[in-house]
């Protein structure tokens, strides 16, 4: 199927990153306890702009015309690859503040 508009391709790249999202949840289905990170805004609206990523990566690369599945391939896609670029990236040593939390803590998983 062909995309004929940048809506589209955005739509459908979302997605694909909602897709991993689910398939992420399916992970988690055997398991007896659900993460804490479950019930936290901040959970949420990481999720949902990663969702977004999907969609807007599928629109930079593909514009407005562009094949179904290969949208849908790089909304599901990206959202993976920016948790392994984050997993890869270097610790920042040193500062102050202790032992605070941040997305990139919450991306690695």
């Amino acid at each position: 199927m062909v995309l004929e508009s940048e809506l589209a391709v955005f739509g459908v790249g979302v997605g694909g990153g909602a897709a991993n999202e689910l398939l992420h949840w399916w992970g988690l289905r055997e398991n007896p306890n659900l993460p804490d990170y479950a019930r936290s805004l901040f959970y949420w609206l990481i999720t949902l702009a990663m969702v977004i990523l999907g969609g807007g990566l599928s629109w930079l690369q593909l514009g407005g015309h562009a094949d179904a599945l290969i949208a849908f391939q790089i909304g599901l896609a990206a959202p993976m690859l920016l948790q392994k670029l984050i997993k890869a990236a270097p610790e920042k040593a040193g500062g102050m503040g202790g032992n605070q939390s941040s997305v990139r803590d919450f991306l690695r998983g």
